[in-house]
């Protein structure tokens, strides 16, 4: 891939930076100006202003954008290049700004750069995808510009706040609620009688960023006896659900008896699935359409794919029903978000 015009703002930097350092102030102004004393270094990025419209040629296709977008990603080659300060080194064809890149792909990094502008941070923009034959050179492109880690950060994972979680519950009459004790950025939820018994987390999770939600999930204690070792662990879109709440038409999830529950109902999940045993580790996670299930003891997922995304919020969901169960929820470690993303990736 040729250089193009950066090749002559590296160098003007380059210039720039000996001559400064062997204090001659006025190699900078020959460099961005073209004449000695036309204009200042000053005068330059003072007149570059954000709303400026600039024209590109990239590869013979013209593409028009805002200074602002174009200098969006911090410390960057692109940046430096459209800041105002390397005007004059530029290669132009038509007075435009001319790069001899492939033209798709420099307009795919505008694009991403103008969505970047609007950006809700609760909903952050993904990276853009870029066909299989032109994915080498996409990344080749970035590293050049000093774009890869602006368009490919690292992992940002959000922690459950156990702090701001509300319990929601809902129980059938005259029956006692599930207890719910606090204590090191854990909640652990203790049923003491026999009946079913609908247990939420508020707020809801995130599903729409780019990570998704995590969280973790401890089988504390189960009674002795397998055919009372019942409990659901899952997600649900209604907080105003009956303490039937496995049924429910927004409930997915997995319980007992080698049940899978999608939208209330017992579907064809896992063939594998049998059911949770006593002092199981289970990590959760919820992205978009998709929830999976990782037993820790097991070494081995499930997924439950096609979930409902018309409904406006999920939220962490329990059904418990015999006495004497626990279950411990607690956020979902960095270490351990990176390997259920491993696990995600590369398990069958």
């Amino acid at each position: 891939m040729e250089d193009g015009s950066n090749s002559d703002i590296n160098n003007s930097m380059t210039r720039t930076s000996n001559d400064t350092s062997t204090g001659d102030n006025n190699t900078m102004d020959s460099v961005v100006g073209g004449r000695r004393g036309e204009s200042s270094i000053t005068d330059i990025i003072a007149a570059a202003d954000d709303d400026d419209v600039i024209e590109i040629d990239a590869g013979g296709k013209i593409i028009r954008a805002l200074r602002s977008t174009l200098t969006l990603a911090p410390d960057t080659m692109f940046t430096f290049m459209f800041s105002g300060r390397w005007e004059e080194s530029h290669k132009r064809h038509n007075n435009r700004v001319f790069l001899d890149h492939d033209p798709e792909l420099i307009e795919i990094i505008i694009n991403f750069l103008r969505m970047k502008k609007i950006e809700d941070p609760a909903i952050p923009i993904r990276s853009p995808k870029v066909h299989i034959d032109k994915k080498e050179n996409f990344e080749y492109l970035l590293r050049y510009f000093g774009l890869t880690d602006f368009f490919n950060p690292s992992p940002v994972f959000l922690p459950l706040d156990i702090g701001k979680i509300d319990v929601v519950q809902q129980h059938q009459p005259h029956v006692s609620s599930v207890t719910v004790t606090r204590s090191d950025n854990k909640i652990q939820f203790s049923k003491e009688n026999i009946s079913l018994h609908f247990v939420a987390c508020k707020p809801s999770l995130n599903a729409s960023s780019d990570e998704g939600s995590f969280w973790k999930v401890t089988i504390d204690e189960m009674p002795e006896d397998h055919n009372h070792q019942w409990v659901f662990l899952g997600i649900i879109g209604s907080l105003g659900a009956s303490y039937n709440s496995q049924g429910d038409p927004t409930s997915y999830g997995w319980s007992g008896n080698s049940q899978v529950w999608h939208k209330g109902s017992i579907g064809d999940g896992d063939s594998s699935w049998t059911r949770f045993t006593r002092g199981e580790c289970l990590h959760f996670h919820l992205k978009s359409n998709k929830l999976t299930m990782f037993s820790v003891q097991k070494n081995q997922k499930f997924v439950i794919d096609n979930i409902n995304t018309a409904v406006p919020a999920y939220y962490i969901h329990f059904n418990l029903l015999y006495a004497g169960t626990k279950v411990t929820l607690e956020p979902l470690g960095e270490d351990e978000c990176e390997r259920m993303l491993d696990h995600l990736l590369n398990s069958s």
